[in-house]
């Protein structure tokens, strides 16, 4: 039986390591196929428009506040490297939709092959996908002028290691974007809490059958590092100018961009 089969939903918030990495694996490769559309469903086409302004930050003029300082996420020509790509959203975006005036050129990594394949089919052109581990980046150190990732962090196997990968492959004087769906406070958290515990579960198994995946993606928001949380720990690695942006009330959902300092290397 494979660890997604044999593993409740509450314990798979609770793995580390190599049980984690395989327990998340084998979990998108149950529900790659309806991934996309179930989240449609799910936030009302949130995630989506999320992810756009988060992207887009420092180009045009309805980004969030924290972003309005002109500072860009991208330059025309960097090489981005896109962390748990899933089925390759940002690539499309960046790449082939909205921002291909840019001539990016990305690089989507996921560790769940089925996500890959459906990224593969769903993009245009030559797109560069492969599957990998977060933690252990097959790249080279300063390979990539910024490095995204977007609604993962509480599926990595170890989040920490996760961030230093990512500081490391970034280019000195480079971006990192993280995005994500980040623990609700508030009253207004309450609602969302009951949202994620009982409607996502019930939705994503009537989409997909598949109960337990959606049961684990509600709990690990609400037990997920809060955006304060993952800004220290970059910061902790040597980035400078950690910015923190709140896309939806209550924390519901932020986007944090940091830059790595001239001088910078992992510590």
């Amino acid at each position: 039986m494979s660890t997604f089969r044999a593993t409740s939903a509450e314990r798979g918030t609770t793995l580390t390591g190599d049980a984690k990495l395989e327990f998340v694996s084998q979990l998108f490769d149950v529900v790659a196929h309806r991934y996309d559309a179930v989240n449609a469903v799910l936030a009302l086409g949130f995630v989506d428009r999320w992810r756009r302004k988060a992207l887009s930050a420092g180009l045009v003029a309805t980004f969030a506040p924290a972003f309005a300082r002109g500072r860009r996420v991208f330059r025309r020509g960097d090489s981005v490297l896109d962390v748990g790509c899933g089925t390759g959203n940002v690539t499309r975006f960046l790449e082939y939709e909205a921002m291909n005036y840019l001539a990016l050129d990305v690089v989507g990594v996921d560790c769940s092959k089925n996500m890959i394949e459906e990224a593969r089919r769903l993009t245009p052109g030559e797109a560069k996908y492969e599957v990998g581990n977060a933690g252990k980046l097959r790249f080279a150190d300063a390979s990539f002028d910024c490095v995204t990732t977007c609604y993962t962090l509480r599926n990595f196997s170890d989040v920490p290691e996760t961030l230093r990968e990512m500081f490391r492959v970034c280019k000195p004087n480079g971006t990192l974007l993280i995005l994500d769906a980040f623990p609700p406070t508030g009253i207004f958290g309450a609602v969302l809490r009951l949202w994620l515990r009982f409607v996502l579960p019930l939705v994503g198994a009537l989409m997909t059958g598949e109960k337990k995946a959606y049961a684990y993606l509600g709990t690990s928001i609400e037990r997920a590092r809060t955006p304060r949380e993952v800004a220290d720990e970059l910061e902790a690695l040597g980035a400078e100018a950690v910015e923190i942006s709140a896309l939806f009330p209550f924390g519901a959902a932020s986007a944090i961009i940091a830059r790595k300092p001239f001088d910078g290397s992992s510590k």
